[in-house]
């Protein structure tokens, strides 16, 4: 038997490629946390909700620095990967994609 927990969370890899200081591409990978969204809440959802809002419960393997220069942890850490452009495509295909990938027929 097939069993299906609906609350379920789960860690998955991103990549994400960013410009430093001076303009060459850094590329790295990180966890994001993840939660699954049924379809019912998503239609529920406040029209202004992003997608990492209400998906994203946390990364790790990722380091982000404060205004003071120490790094962002807990809460801070979240928003910083959510405000960031970059890093908040990268983690909005790898939603998508941990959702799809495997659930596509092989050709």
């Amino acid at each position: 038997m097939f069993k299906v927990n609906r609350n379920r969370t789960y860690p998955y890899s991103v990549t994400a490629t960013v410009f430093d200081a001076e303009g060459k591409e850094q590329t790295g990978k990180f966890k994001a946390h993840f939660k699954v969204l049924p379809h019912d809440q998503a239609r529920e959802m406040p029209e202004d909700t992003t997608l990492l809002d209400a998906v994203l419960t946390g990364v790790s393997e990722i380091e982000i620095g404060g205004e003071d220069g120490q790094p962002l942890a807990g809460n801070e850490l979240l928003d910083a990967v959510k405000n960031d452009p970059a890093l908040s495509a990268a983690t909005v295909g790898a939603y998508h994609e941990s959702i799809a990938k495997k659930n596509r027929p092989r050709t």
